[in-house]
């Protein structure tokens, strides 16, 4: 079974620690983003390839762990996603009816 993402606050000390760069761009709507280049050696530690899909997660303030998603982390995503949208309309729905 995959890991789970540590806990924010946690105060267990990653392996591996990568300093990433946000840079802010202006995309075609002339809007602001921001986007997240991972180095080559990132990438290669992690085994990362194109179309791999990466959970983040909040450990401590401005510290984040990132590791890449299972078939199964993200079969689990989707159904506590849809669980958390059901609960947000359920509530939607209460608020209309008083």
């Amino acid at each position: 079974m995959p890991r789970e993402l540590e806990e924010v606050g946690s105060d267990i000390m990653p392996e591996t620690i990568w300093t990433l760069i946000l840079e802010k761009i202006t995309n075609q709507d002339g809007k602001s983003e921001y986007i997240i280049s991972i180095p080559e050696k990132m990438k290669k530690y992690m085994k990362l390839k194109a179309g791999d899909s990466l959970f983040w997660g909040e450990r401590a303030k401005n510290m984040y762990e990132v590791r890449k998603a299972s078939n199964e982390d993200l079969h689990r995503f989707k159904i506590q996603k849809a669980a958390d949208e059901a609960v947000r309309e359920g509530k939607a729905k209460l608020r209309t009816l008083y």
